[in-house]
């Protein structure tokens, strides 16, 4: 429960989720701040059809993600960064962008894939019941919703947040970190080149 599980990883393709990466009073924040977030209706998952989510772009960088007043997400990228080593694990030293996604009940973004090499999701919601739904599908494989679990996964892989059932209520929210590779990682990017 406490570690990481890997869905997938063969021909460079990953698919790791981990479980309670945050501390509490961390992700207590977050939930917080969440709440707080004046979403924007106006972001299609895939170009081609005609359905949107919520939205909220958050920063390019460090720097930017402060400066945008979302600075309670930078201990997200710090605090997974350190302890899943992804320089090492991942070949990734800092982020590209960082946004927030959320559906509700009748809102089923596409499937689609995504720039950059790596996307990790994270769920922040404590509250999330199993039973509303509202998971992942990351290449075939479903990931389900759990508060304070992360999913990184190549960012080429095909995905679909998932719907939720009418009896929920709730916002769907995910927090998205887009990354790519450092310097270190010709290898993987032999693979993206081929």
């Amino acid at each position: 429960k406490n570690g990481c599980f890997n869905i997938m990883d063969y021909s460079s393709r990953t698919i790791d989720v981990y479980d309670n990466v945050l501390e509490p009073h961390v992700w207590e924040f977050i939930q917080l701040s969440m709440k707080e977030c004046r979403w924007k209706y106006d972001y299609y998952s895939h170009k081609k059809h005609p359905n949107k989510h919520w939205h909220i772009f958050c920063g390019h960088n460090p720097k930017e993600v402060v400066e945008n007043g979302y600075e309670w997400v930078i201990p997200l990228w710090e605090t997974a960064k350190i302890k899943y080593n992804f320089k090492d694990k991942y070949a990734l030293d800092d982020f590209v962008r960082i946004y927030m996604n959320a559906h509700t009940y009748g809102i089923e973004p596409q499937p689609h894939t995504d720039d950059g090499d790596f996307t990790l999701l994270y769920y922040p919601r404590g509250d999330w019941q199993e039973e509303w739904g509202g998971g992942t599908i990351i290449a075939g494989d479903h990931v389900s919703y759990v508060g304070n679990r992360l999913v990184v996964f190549d960012a080429h892989l095909l995905h679909q947040a998932q719907p939720i059932v009418k009896e929920c209520y709730e916002l769907r929210s995910v927090i998205v970190i887009k990354a790519n590779l450092s310097a270190g990682g010709v290898n993987r990017l032999d693979f993206y080149q081929n």
